[in-house]
């Protein structure tokens, strides 16, 4: 154990020393995304088409994701080009990490470890902390930008505050106020972790290159099927009258994903040779 936590160290510097930076233009844009959004609210509000806006409408716009897309209506697909940037900037802070640290210094820790499932083991846990940072930027830079802009028009709660509000920003009569928002920022939650995952494995076992492939297939798959086994549905806010009833089985494919991915890289350590 002592000798894993003394790899977990040695990882976590790595990783903080090549991501920092990354993780601050992140919160730049996020800002700039939560500026324009809360500007478009005041505007509603002075309107009086709403009266404020919550924590939680201002992440379910952050993570709309792609209109209902049904192909016997030929109507062109709608493509969710900021979610899309969201995913992939998430994708290049792990790839660039696990790359980076595949050098000859992350070989010698290994070789020092005596222990290549260390190794494989501590770098899926740099990456759970990596995508809570991740989502934790988001939340917080909406919450500063909603206070500073709307003031006590801007609530703290993770919620949805009236049927206006979600028509207004999801555009769906469908969704009703009593829909747990905690539960949909989870399971997006859970959705980063298993496109960081699929990732991880990829960089480790072959290329990053096929990491970011399998990742936006997937993507473009939840586009054009709004089904429970589709993953990428339940970071995508329009989906919810599709997917949210069935959500369970959804957290459970992708935590299965998640077991499934660590035991190949477990599997995978004990046979590479990688003096």
């Amino acid at each position: 154990m002592k000798c894993f936590l003394n790899v977990f160290k040695a990882d976590w510097k790595r990783f903080w020393n090549i991501a920092w930076k990354l993780y601050i233009a992140l919160a730049v844009y996020c800002i700039l995304q939560a500026l324009l959004f809360c500007s478009d609210m005041i505007k509603f509000i002075d309107k009086g088409r709403i009266a404020s806006v919550s924590l939680g409408e201002c992440l379910m716009n952050f993570f709309k994701g792609a209109k209902e897309f049904y192909p016997e209506s030929k109507s062109p697909m709608d493509i969710p080009v900021f979610e899309i940037f969201v995913l992939l900037y998430l994708l290049f802070i792990i790839a660039y990490y696990v790359n980076s640290d595949r050098s000859a210094l992350g070989r010698s820790i290994m070789i020092a470890s005596k222990s290549p499932v260390y190794w494989w083991v501590s770098k899926y846990i740099i990456i759970l902390c990596a995508v809570l940072m991740y989502m934790i930027i988001i939340v917080v830079t909406h919450m500063m930008c909603g206070l500073i802009v709307l003031g006590n028009r801007f609530k703290l709660g993770i919620s949805f505050t009236s049927e206006q509000n979600i028509k207004l920003l999801l555009g769906n009569d469908n969704i009703k106020c009593d829909t747990n928002v905690v539960l949909l920022i989870i399971l997006c939650l859970l959705c980063l972790i298993t496109a960081s995952a699929i990732i991880l494995l990829m960089s480790y076992i072959t290329n990053s290159i096929f990491g970011f492939i399998l990742n936006l297939i997937l993507f473009i798959v939840s586009i054009c099927y709004m089904k429970w086994f589709c993953f990428y549905n339940y970071m995508m806010m329009y989906r919810i009258p599709h997917v949210y009833n069935q959500w369970y089985l959804g957290a459970g494919l992708m935590i299965i994903i998640n077991v499934v991915i660590m035991l190949i890289g477990i599997i995978y350590s004990k046979r590479k040779d990688f003096l």
